[in-house]
């Protein structure tokens, strides 16, 4: 039987090994309209992120389209958390090390800032992605004990954070890049965060309007007589200080910078207690237009001038 077997494989060989290419042949057809099809074919769009890139900035940096404002993000309420606490304990040391630089000037302006503040507390913070990967726009919320003065003060700052080569958080050095402080311009604009910024406002009026001394420190020419109700930057009520002083000029307390004469404009910076100012303009309405420079930026906006002296 096996012989016939070996016989019947010998007679019939060039059929089977014919049919073992043929096999062979359309195993090979097969893989290969696969591979050309999928070379053909387009790719699966990735879900696009929550941040995503709106094209090149004038540097050449990516910029992404405003996101939603995420509270207390872990590593950026720990660095913001100890940068208040050496504030608060005047620790310019541990400062410079929370800095991308921290020269003289920087020191000088934080100093008198904080010259009539205890402390800080109740500290939050809302960030946004930055220009590039691991940088933040945040903006700070924190309620401020002043010298002499029971009642909290509460207040907001936006700062730009950056993350070195070492993989470490830092304040970032917005005068060596003015981009990044356009770009911390412009978040001011979105409407989630001028929604804050008049939230932070109310609460500042409540304590005014809860503390005649805290009242009588933030307004030096409001009277008993003529109660205000403007906030730092100014608002619709009260009676306005006008004049006709132009020139260079400070801030007599911390103030929110408008893109208009009007509480309601868009918020283009913070003026520290001390901060000089060129006054430009003083308008019947009680605000001053004024110009300054903040990280190597020169802005332009509105104050009310009763903050200016």
């Amino acid at each position: 039987m096996l012989d016939n077997f070996k016989e019947w494989i010998s007679d019939n060989l060039r059929y089977i090994l014919l049919g073992l290419a043929g096999i062979l042949l359309l195993v090979i057809a097969f893989f290969a309209i696969r591979l050309v099809s999928g070379l053909g074919s387009p790719k699966e769009k990735k879900p696009e992120q929550e941040a995503v890139t709106e094209g090149n900035t004038e540097a050449g940096t990516e910029r992404r389209v405003s996101s939603t404002l995420v509270k207390d993000q872990a590593d950026v309420l720990k660095l913001i958390k100890e940068y208040y606490s050496a504030r608060g304990s005047k620790n310019y040391d541990a400062i410079a090390d929370m800095y991308e630089t921290f020269d003289d000037k920087e020191r000088s302006d934080v100093e008198k800032s904080d010259t009539a503040v205890e402390s800080y507390s109740n500290i939050m913070t809302y960030s946004k992605p930055g220009l590039t990967d691991g940088s933040y726009v945040v903006f700070i919320y924190f309620d401020a004990k002043l010298t002499g003065v029971t009642t909290l003060v509460p207040g907001l700052r936006g700062l730009y954070l950056i993350t070195n080569n070492e993989g470490k958080l830092l304040i970032a050095d917005t005068n060596a890049h003015p981009e990044q402080e356009a770009y911390l311009r412009e978040r001011m604009a979105d409407d989630d965060v001028q929604a804050l910024s008049e939230d932070v406002d109310t609460k500042l009026e409540n304590a005014k309007a809860s503390d005649p001394e805290l009242k009588k420190l933030l307004e030096p020419d409001s009277s008993q007589d003529t109660p205000q109700t403007d906030s730092p930057d100014g608002g619709d009520g009260g009676t306005p200080v006008t004049g006709t002083t132009t020139g260079t000029m400070v801030a007599t307390t911390e103030v929110n910078v408008r893109g208009e004469a009007s509480a309601d404009a868009a918020l283009y910076g913070v003026l520290t207690q001390g901060q000089s100012v060129e006054v430009l303009e003083n308008l019947e309405s009680g605000w001053s237009k004024i110009r300054y420079t903040a990280n190597g930026t020169t802005i332009e906006g509105y104050v009310m001038s009763q903050y200016l002296g």
